[in-house]
C-alpha cells in the first residue's frame, strides 16, 4: 500500500498551531481549512488534529456554546479528502465522490466554543480499501472525535475517486456537468431558522405540503460554493434537510445529534430540488432529496432537546 508525505507516530505530537494545504481539503478560502495536522500510526490508521473557531461565518455556536453539528460533518468531509491525498497519494486532479456521509453526538460529553476554538483529537481508521495497483479507487473513513482527552461524537463517509476524463464521462451520462453559469437559481422566498440567517437559508418558504421544502442552491454563497462545482454539495443537501425539519416543526428545542445520508446520485445545480420528511421514529426525521422524479440523496435526522442535553452535562 503506498503511503507517501505522512510523519510517523514517535515522539511528534499533533499540532494545531496552523492549517494544512487548502488544497488537500478541497477549499479555497484558508479559513475553511479545519485540518492542521496529520500524523500516521499504520497503513490505514491515523491522527488528525482540527480546530473549531469559537464561531463562524455561518455555523454558529448555540446559546449553550455548542458547536454547531455541520463543523463536525466537515470534518468527516475534510479527513476522507486529506487522507486520500496525502496518506493515499491520490493525484489532486482526480474527482472525489462521496457516497455516505454521517455522525452521532454526545452532548453529555460536548466541548464548548466559549473563551477559545477547541482542539480536536480525531482518530481515523480507514475501512474497506480498494486499490487499483497502488491507485486508491475508494475507501470509508470512520472517525472518533475528543477533545481534552473526552471522547464526544463520532463520524464516517466513503468516498471514491476518478480520473477527470471519467468523472466527465460519467456527468455526462448523468445528464449533468453544467458549470454555475448554466444552473437556473431557484425562485422564492428564503426560509430562515433558529439556526441559519436569512442570508445563509438554503429552502424555500412557500410550499402547500407543511413536510416540503424546495432547496435554495446559493451558487454565490461564500461557504457552500466556497470553490466552484458541477453539482449541489452534500454538505448543503444536510444542512437543508436541517433547516427544512426545523421549519416543519418550528416550536420544538431540537439540537441535531445524529445525522446519515447516502446519496445514489448527483443532485444537479440546473434542476429544482426538493426535501420531502417524514417521521421515523422518536426523535428521528427521515428525509430524500428528489430532483426530476428520482431520489439524489435520502437519510436520517435524530434530534434532542437542548434543555435536556444541557441537564445532562
Amino acid at each position: 500500500m503506498l503511503i507517501q508525505g505522512m510523519r510517523k507516530r514517535g515522539k511528534t505530537e499533533l499540532s494545531w498551531e496552523r492549517t494544512i494545504d487548502r488544497a488537500l481539503v478541497h477549499r479555497d478560502a484558508i479559513a475553511e481549512v479545519l485540518l492542521t495536522d496529520i500524523v500516521q500510526l499504520d497503513e490505514t490508521s491515523f491522527e488528525v488534529a482540527a480546530q473549531w473557531p469559537r464561531s463562524h461565518r455561518v455555523y454558529r455556536p448555540d446559546q449553550d456554546g455548542r458547536h454547531d453539528p455541520m463543523l463536525l460533518l466537515e470534518t468527516v468531509r475534510q479527513t476522507g479528502l486529506a487522507l486520500s491525498h496525502q496518506g493515499f497519494d491520490v493525484p489532486r486532479e482526480y474527482k472525489s465522490v462521496m457516497h455516505d456521509v454521517g455522525f452521532q453526538i454526545w452532548p453529555e460529553a460536548e466541548p464548548r466554543a466559549v473563551r477559545s476554538a477547541t482542539n480536536v483529537t480525531v482518530r481515523v481508521e480507514c475501512e474497506n480499501v480498494v486499490l487499483r495497483g497502488d491507485q486508491l479507487r475508494s475507501m470509508t473513513v470512520v472517525l472518533a472525535m475528543s477533545a481534552d482527552g473526552v471522547h464526544f461524537a463520532t463520524g464516517s463517509g466513503t468516498l471514491s475517486w476518478l480520473p477527470e476524463r471519467t468523472f466527465q464521462a460519467l456527468r455526462a451520462r448523468n445528464g449533468g456537468g453544467l458549470s454555475s453559469n448554466g444552473a437556473i437559481r431557484s425562485v422564492g422566498t428564503p426560509a430562515p431558522s433558529r439556526h441559519r440567517t436569512i442570508t445563509d437559508a438554503l429552502i424555500i418558504a412557500e410550499d402547500p405540503l407543511p413536510n416540503r421544502r424546495r432547496v435554495l442552491v446559493p451558487l454565490d454563497h461564500p461557504v457552500y460554493f466556497d470553490h466552484p462545482l458541477d453539482h449541489v454539495p452534500g454538505m448543503l443537501l444536510v444542512d437543508a434537510a436541517w433547516q427544512a425539519a426545523t421549519a416543519w416543526h418550528p416550536t420544538a428545542p431540537l439540537r441535531l445529534v445524529e445525522c446519515s445520508m447516502k446519496c445514489p446520485a448527483f443532485t444537479e445545480l440546473f434542476d429544482d430540488a426538493w426535501v420531502f420528511l417524514e417521521p421515523a421514529t422518536t426523535g428521528q426525521i427521515g428525509f430524500r432529496i428528489e430532483q426530476g422524479g428520482r431520489t439524489t440523496a435520502q437519510g436520517e435526522l435524530r434530534f434532542a432537546s437542548v434543555a435536556a442535553a444541557a441537564a445532562a452535562n
